[in-house]
C-alpha cells in the first residue's frame, strides 16, 4: 500500500512538471517572437537629430512587432559611437561619418562599425525673425561663425550691432558636418574653427529657442526642427552660385549647399532582430516617416 501511494505520488510530480514545461514553452513569447529566440530589447543611442525619426521609427515598428522591444535616447553623435564601442549600444544614430580615431578605438575595442545611410538632412542657418538679412554666402558664414566677422553690419545688416553666434556642442554630428561644410569651407580651411565666444547648446531645440529669444543671434539645426519662430535664411554656395533655402526639394536636387547624410553604425553586419528593424528603416514604412518629419528619404536623394 505503502509503495502504491509513493508510485501515484511521483506519476502525479511528473506530470505536473511536465505540464509546467509545456506552459512556459507555449507561452514564454511574443508572438512574432521566433520559436526558442530569447526576448531581446535593441539599444539605440546618438544624435538628436536623428532622434525624433528615432523616435517614430519605434513607434510605428512596434505597433507591428510589439515583442521587440526598443531604447531609444539621445546625447549626440559621438555618445551614440562610444556606446557602440563600449558595447552598451546595439545602434548608434549619427548625423556625420564615424571618425578615423574612432573606428581605431572601436577595432581596438573589437567592435567592427558598420555605416547605414537611413536618410538625408540639411542644415538650416537661422536667424531671430526680426533681422532684415535674408541671404548669406557659405564664406560669410564661415568668417562669422569662426569669429573673422563679428558685425551684422558686415553682410549686409546695419543696425544689429554684434552679432552672436549659437551652435551645437562638440558631441554633435551636426556641429561636426557644419564645421566641415561651412567653417572649414569643405576642408579647404582646416586651421578655421569655432569662435571661442559661440554659445554652444547640447540640442537643436537649445540653439532654436535661443535663436528665437535672441535679436542679434544666428545658428544652425537639423531641417526636420525648423518652425515659425526663427528666420530661415537663403545660402549662396561656396564659390558663388544661385542662393537656395533648406527645403526637401533643394536637398534633392543639389541646390543647398548646407547637406548631410544621416546614419546608424552597428557591429558588424547586423543579425537578428537588429536586422529586421534596420531593414524596416530603409524600407517604405520607415522612409515614409524620414518624410513626414521634414528630412529626405533615400528613395529621393
Amino acid at each position: 500500500m505503502k509503495d502504491r501511494v509513493i508510485r501515484q505520488s511521483a506519476a502525479i510530480a511528473l506530470c505536473v512538471a511536465v505540464g509546467l514545461a509545456l506552459f512556459l514553452a507555449g507561452c514564454g513569447g511574443p508572438a512574432d517572437r521566433e520559436p526558442g529566440a530569447p526576448a531581446r530589447t535593441i539599444s539605440n543611442i546618438g544624435s538628436t537629430t536623428v532622434l525624433p525619426l528615432a523616435d517614430e521609427w519605434r513607434a510605428a515598428f512596434n505597433k507591428v512587432h510589439p515583442g521587440i522591444e526598443i531604447a531609444v535616447s539621445g546625447g549626440g553623435s559621438g555618445t551614440g559611437i562610444k556606446a557602440l564601442i563600449s558595447g552598451s549600444a546595439d545602434i548608434a544614430n549619427s548625423s556625420r561619418e564615424i571618425k578615423d580615431k574612432e573606428v581605431e578605438q572601436a577595432r581596438a575595442a573589437g567592435v567592427d562599425p558598420v555605416e547605414h545611410v537611413v536618410a538625408y538632412d540639411g542644415i538650416a542657418v537661422i536667424v531671430h525673425p526680426s533681422n532684415p538679412l535674408d541671404t548669406v554666402s557659405v564664406e560669410d558664414l564661415s568668417a562669422v561663425f569662426s569669429g573673422h566677422i563679428t558685425d551684422w553690419g558686415a553682410i549686409g545688416a546695419p543696425g544689429m550691432n554684434r552679432i552672436q553666434v549659437m551652435s551645437r556642442d562638440s558631441a554633435s554630428g551636426t556641429y561636426e558636418a557644419f564645421k566641415e561644410l561651412v567653417i572649414a569651407l569643405r576642408g579647404k580651411d582646416k586651421s578655421r574653427d569655432y569662435a571661442a565666444s559661440a554659445l554652444k547648446q547640447t540640442s537643436n531645440q537649445g540653439v532654436l529657442a535661443l535663436v528665437a529669444q535672441t535679436k542679434a543671434a544666428i545658428g544652425y539645426v537639423g531641417l526636420g526642427y525648423l518652425d515659425d519662430t526663427v528666420k530661415v535664411l537663403s545660402v549662396t554656395p561656396l564659390g558663388g552660385g544661385e542662393s537656395a533655402t533648406a527645403t526637401v526639394g533643394n536637398i534633392m536636387d543639389g541646390s543647398y549647399a548646407i547637406s548631410r547624410a544621416l546614419y546608424c553604425y552597428t557591429n558588424g553586419e547586423p543579425s537578428g532582430v537588429v536586422k529586421e528593424y534596420l531593414d524596416w528603416i530603409k524600407g517604405p514604412e520607415g522612409q515614409a516617416i524620414v518624410e513626414q518629419l521634414g528630412f529626405v528619404p533615400l528613395k529621393e536623394s
